[in-house]
């Protein structure tokens, strides 16, 4: 509920990733590139997970507006 009311430092979201929905941290925080590339982007649809389709490189994008697909691309 906090993540709806407040914005955090890359840092506090890395600390707290275990314990927060990706979901929620696109939709309602500031991300960098490298954040979303280390620990929303998830690119291995082959895992079988119900969500691993859900957050590729456009889904990141929607909710990401200052974020640039290159900027996500370049470091691949």
């Amino acid at each position: 509920m906090d993540l709806l009311k407040n914005k955090y430092s890359m840092d506090i979201l890395e600390e707290n990733i275990n314990h927060l929905s990706e979901k929620t941290i696109l939709a309602t925080q500031t991300l960098t590139p490298e954040f979303c590339v280390k620990f929303i982007l998830d690119l291995d649809t082959e895992s079988g997970g119900e969500e691993s389709y859900i957050f590729d490189v456009s889904y990141i994008l929607k909710f990401q507006k200052h974020i640039t697909k290159k900027e996500l691309t370049d470091l691949l």
